[in-house]
């Protein structure tokens, strides 16, 4: 994993004003902590000590908001706009009520200028956060969210109206609330209507902001910097904190309430502001999915806790007083109401979360098919007659790694839906992994015509077996897509290979293996084909499975053993090369043909490992006939199977044997097959990288697979290993001997050695040698042995033919 290091993107001119900003904001609440401590060790400190400071935090704030707003776009840039206007509208009520305490030269209360201009401030706040928008969300979604918010608004009120009652209002009686009618002085104001306005600005502070902040937490923040919104979130609590401090200050006349909470709000300006411009520059990568469902997540809680300290707060209230008050009762009763309509709204989400998932786990996404899990289900409750059919996409494989992912999965859409079409609503199409379809036919379901080839008229299913019409389902199935399918406006011709199955009773929930059985013949056999089940398959399946575990087995105990096949130069009979050969022979058995375990191995993936174990004995061999004959050592020939070459780790582990022995590259050719390369894709981009460890690379068979004159342009093959099925042929007509000589002479023209293979006679060696092969291999020179033999007859001249 690369080593961390941190942005180095250079800053912007706004994110550095804000730096400024965030300083200028601290020393203001530190000026105000300063001119607070020295006021109160004074004797008489003027009543306008902290208002300076006050005014300066309230302009920063707006400063703040102004630089934050210059510094976005879009939704941020509106909520930081609306956010200027409220900090300045903030700054004109603390300038006024500075202006009023100043001129009186004694604490004043809030003028009615200032108490609009506070209560305007909270409002254009609350509204510059309600405003923001939030992404698409269903009406379930909607109505949690806004009963959340509902029960979070119900809790704050009664919580805070109580406290509020409770506490002293200034020029109020000590016990708390307004001061009663008779107790009231003369003056312009009355002191009821001052701690009503007190109190009613406090109580819309604290609810307003509590509500918007838990509302922008749920559904989400914009464009805007969440952490920047967090730090704007305990403006909300200014107001009661203040109200909270007013008995511990009343004494000083200089420690204004008002005063005192302005640098901790211009504090909260500067660095939500620094928060948004730092975003802006460093931008996050973004998340996969909807990030409102995590921030409800997180933020669920809070009204859940408002619940909490609700309830708590009436058990306190109730066994105190010994009743519990009107205003409180109404409010429990509407926050009881509001907790059991969001139960309801939760039990029925939930029901249909837990529909939704269920549907999801036994559907495909892709096609919207069922998948395995569901047609498995289907299967277990079935009884009646049905045909069972899995089919496979030939090639899809090569065409997806072609045409890229996005039309291979629109590929296999137009698939599902010429599958469905070709059964119709009787059957049950799945789809079961990758490109592997399944089909579930009932006895008697009646086939719709669908115009494609084959299809017919509407018609019951036929039969062939006694069954309900395994074959003409599979047939069905394979002129079905003898159409071409349409792909973002582009014909694909794909054909598919057909395995069916068809029982009744008890054997209908194992039809899936056994139309899987089928799939896995008929693609032995070809491609665009369909095969039916048999009870054969079913015995071959078993004794592979036992094949399989002795293979395992094998592999632990070293029961494997390579030999080696000469390959001789012509006409000397010189030894230049050998291949290897691996044998198995079971300490508990009889040997075991290699035609029989290597399908085995190839289809269980223990080839990887048997291939490696090849790998290394035969260049541990190599090694040795490097080291005793030098530049006489032959060459070594090691087959490859298919399997091997789709494994990425192969050229590093060819490497690295290779080094562990000291073996030149030159000295080992690996032999692949024509159909291992023929699709190009990851096996000839390994096959590359083969070659460029220095290592030959020779075409095994050339002539009876895939054969492509291409494919000696694409593939960097060193060496063309002829086919024994072209050497029988010799000696014979000059038509027969045309193949031989044509594949000679193209060797030979694109600089490749070409090697006969399966050479058994003395007139088939000298006939080669006339036709310009220069290299052959077979058993008239020699059958395979085990490393020994080689020994033997490298240190020995060999007779000429």
């Amino acid at each position: 994993m690369p080593p961390i290091v941190p942005d180095m993107r250079p800053v912007g001119r706004p994110a550095r004003t804000a730096g400024r900003i965030l300083l200028l904001a601290c020393v203001w609440a530190g000026l105000s902590i300063v001119l607070g401590i020295a006021g109160m060790l004074s004797d008489h400190p003027p009543a306008w000590l902290l208002w300076p400071t006050g005014i300066a935090a309230a302009a920063t704030a707006a400063w703040a908001a102004h630089t934050a707003a210059a510094g976005t776009e879009g939704d941020a840039h509106r909520f930081w706009r609306r956010l200027t206007i409220s900090a300045c509208v903030l700054t004109l009520g603390t300038v006024s009520h500075a202006i009023r305490t100043t001129l009186a030269g004694h604490p004043m209360p809030m003028n009615t200028l200032s108490a609009v201009c506070y209560l305007g401030s909270v409002a254009g706040t609350a509204y510059a956060m309600i405003r923001l928008p939030h992404p698409p969300r269903t009406w379930r979604a909607n109505l949690a969210i806004c009963l959340d918010i509902a029960i979070v608004g119900v809790a704050s009120a009664v919580v805070i109206t109580h406290f509020l009652w409770s506490m002293p209002v200034p020029g109020g009686p000590p016990t708390g609330g307004p001061m009663p009618a008779g107790d009231m002085p003369p003056g312009p104001m009355p002191q009821l209507g001052l701690a009503a306005g007190l109190m009613l600005i406090v109580l819309v502070t604290a609810i307003t902001a509590v509500v918007a902040v838990i509302r922008v937490g749920i559904t989400g923040a914009g464009g805007v910097h969440g952490p920047a919104l967090w730090y704007l979130a305990p403006l909300g609590l200014l107001a009661p904190i203040s109200w909270l401090i007013y008995p511990a200050v009343r004494d000083w006349p200089h420690l204004s309430v008002t005063a005192i909470v302005m640098p901790p709000l211009g504090l909260m300006f500067a660095l939500a502001t620094r928060a948004q411009l730092r975003h802006v520059d460093h931008p996050p990568v973004r998340r996969v999915g909807p990030p409102w469902v995590q921030r409800w997540r997180r933020v669920s809680v809070v009204p859940v806790a408002a619940v909490v300290v609700t309830v708590g707060m009436l058990v306190f209230v109730t066994l105190h007083l010994g009743f519990l008050p009107p205003g409180l009762a109404g409010g429990s009763v509407a926050l009881t109401t509001l907790v059991v309509i969001r139960q309801l709204t939760a039990l029925s989400d939930n029901t249909v979360l837990v529909d939704r998932l269920e549907e999801q786990a036994n559907h495909d996404d892709l096609t919207g098919l069922p998948n395995r899990r569901m047609f498995s289900a289907t299967l277990q409750d079935r009884t009646d007659p049905v045909t069972v059919a899995v089919c496979d996409l030939d090639g899809f494989g090569t065409l997806n790694d072609r045409l890229g992912d996005a039309r291979g999965d629109a590929l296999l859409r137009a698939a599902a839906a010429r599958i469905t079409a070709t059964f119709g609503p009787d059957a049950v199409v799945a789809r079961l992994l990758g490109d592997e379809f399944g089909i579930l036919l009932p006895t008697g379901a009646v086939l719709p015509a669908t115009g494609l080839p084959g299809s017919g008229p509407p018609a019951p299913l036929a039969s062939t077996t006694g069954l309900p019409g395994s074959g003409s389902l599979g047939e069905r199935l394979v002129r079905a897509f003898r159409l071409p399918l349409q792909v973002d406006g582009h014909d694909l011709l794909v054909t598919v290979t057909v395995g069916v199955a068809a029982g009744r009773d008890d054997e209908v929930p194992d039809l899936l293996r056994r139309a899987e059985l089928a799939l896995k013949a008929a693609k032995r056999a070809g491609a665009n084909r369909h095969t039916e089940h048999t009870d054969e398959m079913d015995s071959t399946a078993q004794h592979d499975a036992d094949l399989a575990a002795a293979l395992r087995r094998g592999l632990d105990r070293g029961e494997f053993r390579l030999v080696y096949q000469p390959i001789v130069e012509l006409p000397g009979g010189r030894i230049t090369g050998v291949e290897a050969l691996v044998r198995w022979h079971p300490a508990d058995g009889p040997p075991v043909s290699p035609a029989e375990f290597i399908p085995v191995a190839e289809q269980t993936g223990l080839i990887l490992d048997l291939g490696l174990w090849v790998i290394e004995t035969a260049c541990a061999d190599a090694a040795r006939w490097q080291l005793r004959h030098g530049v006489d050592a032959p060459r070594v020939n090691i087959n490859v199977s298919a399997r091997q070459l789709l494994d990425p780790d192969l050229p590093d582990q060819v490497a690295a044997t290779m080094a562990r022995y000291h073996l030149d590259p030159d000295k080992i050719t690996l032999e692949i097959t024509e159909t291992a390369v023929f699709g190009g894709g990851a096996a000839l981009n390994t096959v590359r990288d083969l070659r460029d460890l220095g290592v030959g690379v020779a075409l095994d068979d050339f002539g009876t697979g895939q054969s492509s004159l291409t494919l000696l342009r694409t593939c960097p093959v060193t060496t063309l290993k002829v086919d024994k099925s072209f050497i029988d042929e010799l000696n014979g007509t000059a038509e027969q001997e045309a193949i031989a000589t044509s594949l000679s002479t193209i060797a030979a023209t694109l600089g490749l050695r070409a090697v006969a293979e399966g050479v058994e006679t003395r007139e088939q060696a000298i006939r080669l040698e006339a036709l310009g092969y220069r290299y052959a291999q077979g058993y008239y020179f020699a059958k395979p042995g085990p490393a020994a033999l080689i020994d033997a007859a490298l240190d020995h001249t060999p007779a000429t033919i």
